[in-house]
C-alpha cells in the first residue's frame, strides 16, 4: 500500500510538472495573439501521462546506477508547435477564446492534482501517526 502511495504521488508530481508547462505555453500564446506570422504551441502532457499510466501498470525497472539499462519507458513531454492552420491574414493561428478556455480547463486540472497530493500527504501522515 506504501510503494502504491509513493508511485501515486510520483505520478502526480509528473503531472502537476507537465500542467505548469502547459500553463506556460498557453501564456506564451495569448501574449503572441497580436504577433504577425506567431505559430501556438500546444504540450504532450495529457498523451505522455496517459502512457505513463498505462505502463505503470506493467513492471518496471528501478536505474540505481549509472551503468545500468535503462527502463523501456523513455517519452518525454514536448511542446510542439501547431504550423498547419492559420486564422489571420498574418499568418497566425492563436485563437484566444480557445486559449482561454485551455487555460481555465488546464488550472481546474492543476488545483485538483494538487488537492490529490495533499489527500495522499494527508493519509500517509495518518497511516504514521497511527503506527507509532
Amino acid at each position: 500500500m506504501l510503494k502504491n502511495s509513493f508511485q501515486n504521488i510520483d505520478l502526480m508530481g509528473k503531472a502537476l510538472s507537465g500542467s505548469w508547462l502547459k500553463n506556460s505555453v498557453i501564456s506564451n500564446n495569448i501574449a503572441n495573439v497580436e504577433t504577425p506570422g506567431y505559430k501556438k504551441q500546444t504540450v504532450n502532457f495529457e498523451e505522455v501521462l496517459k502512457n505513463q499510466m498505462n505502463y505503470n501498470q506493467s513492471v518496471t525497472m528501478k536505474k540505481t546506477n549509472p551503468k545500468h539499462i535503462a527502463s523501456a519507458y523513455s517519452e518525454d513531454i514536448r511542446v510542439e508547435t501547431v504550423n498547419d492552420t492559420s486564422y489571420r491574414v498574418d499568418e497566425n493561428n492563436v485563437d484566444v477564446d480557445v486559449e482561454n478556455a485551455e487555460m481555465a480547463k488546464n488550472t481546474i486540472y492543476y488545483n485538483t492534482v494538487v488537492n490529490e497530493v495533499n489527500g495522499q500527504f494527508s493519509r500517509l501522515k495518518t497511516a504514521f501517526r497511527i503506527n507509532k
